[in-house]
């Protein structure tokens, strides 16, 4: 079958167990080659590795370890997407419809008044020992809302979804997240359930307070001292901190997963950082801490991000993404929290700054709150 059939709007379903996670992507075509565009509010993912087959539509997806493999008719399709970045791979059930516009398919019921304005306290897991603290950030426009949950280790991305009276829909779908959230909302308060993939769901609770605040990224994990490492690049070269070309440069050390979206997220800014400030004396290296043990899978992963993001600083293999292995890399960390972390050293070579975690593009103000407190940070030590 032509791919032609297939180009226009299609609206995707993963089917979790408990519930049904949609999301709109558009088959579209570029240099005359297939495309799949998934799309998360303003958030686009340029899928190009399609393969076709008869009836068969391969997709790969370009950042992260997963694919569709999928029958597909003119109007419909059926398959699975496969996650396998998990240690046990993911196989969730996947449907598709052409032409329909709408992620959630409004009921048409009155709306009860709820505004989503301000930041919502959230507590996921609610009623155990491992419940966390996140902040709801929403806006609602034209009857879909758009937002994330912020937490201490990074943000939830771009949700999309709906209000339908008293009920909140969000989603999200970028080859790594399968992300689901169904809430009932009342006044100023909010309960629900969180579905992540076919292997995960948590109830949630939320409170409209404006001043609910996480801690601060930077006094979350510490550092002290001067650090080094001799780890090797996708290319088996070993780099090092006491290579000539980092010698009195501020250097901004990453540590960060191929799998980790909101490392991805900050490795575009990083890049951005570094190609300003380079020939200030700035230098960016990042550590990446593989799913895997397995060096040449991990390097692949590794030379698939950099070209996909078109990273210019360097990324090396550190080992498998468990926080005792950060600690093995570098023994001056302490209270290693999330993935990812930034390191900021200054040109003596001593760590002056930790901060864990990420607000990407999806938190707003909170986004452009990092940015400028990282530019400045930089701009700082590369005058000094």
């Amino acid at each position: 079958m032509a791919f032609t059939f297939f180009l226009g709007v299609w609206l995707g379903i993963l089917q979790l167990p408990d519930a049904n996670l949609p999301f709109q992507f558009e088959f579209t075509q570029h240099d005359g080659q297939p495309v799949m565009i998934i799309k998360n509010a303003e958030e686009r993912i340029v899928c190009d590795e399609i393969t076709l087959s008869g009836d068969s539509i391969f997709i790969r997806l370009p950042l992260y370890d997963s694919e569709f493999r999928l029958k597909a008719g003119r109007e419909t399709m059926n398959g699975v997407w496969i996650n396998k970045g998990r240690k046990v791979p993911a196989v969730i059930p996947f449907t598709a419809e052409k032409n329909l516009h709408h992620r959630f398919l409004p009921r048409q019921t009155k709306s009860d008044e709820q505004k989503l304005a301000g930041r919502w306290e959230t507590w996921f897991n609610v009623n155990s020992g491992d419940s966390s603290l996140a902040i709801g950030v929403f806006e609602e426009k034209e009857g879909i809302v758009t937002g994330t949950f912020l937490t201490e280790s990074g943000d939830h991305r771009f949700l999309e979804g709906i209000k339908d009276g008293d009920s909140l829909k969000l989603s999200v779908f970028d080859g790594s997240h399968a992300w689901l959230y169904l809430a009932k909302i009342k006044d100023g308060k909010m309960e629900g359930m969180f579905y992540s993939g076919n292997h995960h769901k948590a109830p949630f609770r939320a409170c409209i307070n404006d001043s609910v605040r996480l801690r601060d990224p930077s006094r979350i994990t510490q550092a002290t001292g001067k650090i080094n490492f001799h780890l090797p690049d996708p290319d088996s070269q070993l780099v090092s901190l006491d290579q000539s070309i980092y010698r009195n440069r501020v250097i901004i050390v990453q540590i960060m997963g191929t799998w980790c979206p909101n490392c991805m997220d900050e490795s575009v800014f990083l890049d951005s950082v570094y190609r300003d400030r380079g020939e200030e004396g700035l230098e960016v290296i990042g550590l990446s801490f593989e799913r895997t043990a397995e060096f040449s899978i991990a390097a692949s992963n590794v030379r698939k991000v950099k070209k996909r993001l078109n990273l210019t600083y360097p990324v090396v293999i550190a080992g498998v993404a468990q926080k005792d292995e950060v600690q093995k890399v570098i023994p001056a960390i302490s209270n290693f929290f999330s993935y990812p972390t930034t390191l900021f050293i200054d040109r003596k070579g001593d760590v002056v700054k930790v901060s864990s975690g990420f607000s990407g593009p999806a938190t707003g103000e909170f986004w452009l709150k990092y940015k400028r407190s990282s530019i400045e940070h930089s701009t700082v030590f590369c005058a000094s």
